[in-house]
């Protein structure tokens, strides 16, 4: 129900109810105190009060209580924006990742939303899908924004508009990949060690037929998942058949297409390593429509180990990388970055970290196995 009330009619027995509220909210937007009120109040200078507040310099116990006392009283609170003018710094980052729905991605951004707010920081997130259009608007609204720096996992389409950000001064860390010619830190994983331990691991078990469904090429986690992949085959005197190497392009719903396609040919495989954990989601369920059991008819490992990995009805091996410290360190890295006022400087910083592979109970010992 609707009611339309005519302001312009005011009863008695409101109007000074209503005056008082007006006066109320009026004067509160009008009239914010400001440090220099605080100082007034606290009978302390200007500087003093800014320094309490701050928490920075000497001060004694008995003017901090005098001035926090003034706050509390006069509602003070700073002037972001002043400060941001003053200082030159939004005490902001901006946070660019390819899809936050990933858990890879969740738990890095809480761990770079963690380490950020010991530092009185922020972040504000977009997501690229891995579009290069999508992450150039993306980073033309951070840098409007006036980010004090950026954590970005870049698609292949921008890296020179990359190279230009990072040359003219912006405080940039790139996590999940490496981009050649960019000055800036990165933050990664060994990804194709990390494949090849889990590819080895399918054909220690006896596997020949072992598919992958990696991700889009060109990108450098894809390409070194893949990368690992093929050295595995070669180590164990596997030929790589292309019929067994499928597309996923870290999408749910190619993986999906591409595990049909490997189920419809004449040779299955016996084994599927999946190159995230998005096209994982994908695969199984491909799996689950066409009655195929895991592992006693296929045996499966996934590059990634979100928590229902573990929980799932058949419970997934998976790679696992250590996305929470990545994200503190890619944090620790940009602030470093921006404390040190090395806009623009020369850091080539590389961090490559391990993976781990978990062993579950999605894989078996290959059918033909004992027979070799």
């Amino acid at each position: 129900m609707i009611f339309l009330v005519n302001t312009t009619a005011r009863l008695p027995f409101c109007q000074g109810l209503e005056e008082k509220l007006v006066d109320r909210y009026t004067s509160q937007m009008v009239k914010r105190a400001t440090l220099k009120d605080v100082a007034l109040k606290a009978g302390v200078s200007q500087g003093m009060a800014g320094r309490v507040l701050g928490n920075y310099g000497s001060f004694s116990k008995a003017t901090q209580r005098k001035v926090r006392a003034a706050a509390r009283v006069m509602q003070y609170s700073p002037n972001v924006i002043a400060k941001a003018l003053k200082t030159q710094r939004t005490k902001t980052a901006g946070v660019l990742v390819s899809d936050i729905t990933a858990s890879f991605w969740t738990t890095m951004v809480r761990a770079i939303q963690d380490r950020a707010a010991r530092d009185g920081y922020g972040i504000i997130l977009f997501n690229s899908d891995e579009e290069s259009r999508v992450e150039k608007a993306s980073l033309a609204t951070l840098i409007e924004r006036s980010m004090d720096g950026l954590i970005i996992c870049p698609t292949i389409g921008n890296h020179s508009y990359l190279k230009k950000l990072s040359r003219g001064g912006t405080p940039l860390v790139l996590v999940d990949r490496k981009v050649s010619g960019i000055a800036s830190p990165s933050i990664r994983v060994d990804n194709r060690a990390g494949a090849r331990e889990a590819v080895s691991y399918l054909a220690q078990l006896g596997h020949r037929r072992i598919a992958i469904i990696k991700g889009l090429d060109g990108v450098e986690t894809a390409d070194e998942r893949y990368a690992g992949y093929v050295e595995a085959l070669a180590e164990y005197r596997i030929s790589l058949q292309p019929s067994l190497v499928k597309d996923g392009r870290f999408m749910k719903n190619k993986a999906f297409e591409a595990t049909r396609e490997l189920l419809q040919l004449k040779s299955r495989p016996s084994a599927i390593f999946v190159s995230n954990e998005v096209m994982a989601s994908g695969c199984m369920l491909a799996l689950k429509e066409a009655g195929v059991r895991i592992p006693q008819d296929m045996s499966l490992v996934t590059f990634d180990d979100p928590v229902w990995t573990e929980y799932a009805n058949t419970p997934i091996t998976s790679v696992s990388q250590p996305s929470y410290t990545m994200g503190i360190l890619a944090f620790e890295y940009l602030l470093s970055q921006i404390q040190d006022g090395n806009r623009g400087a020369k850091r080539l910083d590389d961090i490559v970290l391990k993976t781990t592979l978990i062993i579950r109970e999605s894989c078996c010992e290959a059918k033909d196995a004992s027979s070799r």
